[in-house]
C-alpha cells in the first residue's frame, strides 16, 4: 500500500503538482542534468557504469 515512499497517511502531491513536475522534465537539458547527477552519485560510490551494460537495482559488497 506504499507508492514513492508514501504512507496512506501522508499528504501526496496533487495532479497540478504532478503535471508541473513533469513539464519541468521535459525542458531542454533537464534529463541530461539529473543522469549526470546521478553518473557522479555511482562514480562516488565506487560504481563505474559503462554503456551497454545493465545495472541491476540490486547493489551487495564483492571483494575487489
Amino acid at each position: 500500500m506504499r507508492f514513492l515512499g508514501l504512507g496512506l497517511s501522508e499528504r501526496v502531491p496533487d495532479a497540478k503538482t504532478i503535471w508541473l513536475f513533469c513539464k519541468r522534465l521535459a525542458q531542454p537539458g533537464v534529463i541530461d542534468i539529473l543522469f549526470n547527477r546521478f553518473d557522479a552519485i555511482l562514480r562516488n560510490t565506487g560504481y563505474l557504469p559503462m554503456s551497454g551494460q545493465i545495472l541491476d537495482a540490486m547493489l551487495v559488497t564483492a571483494p575487489k
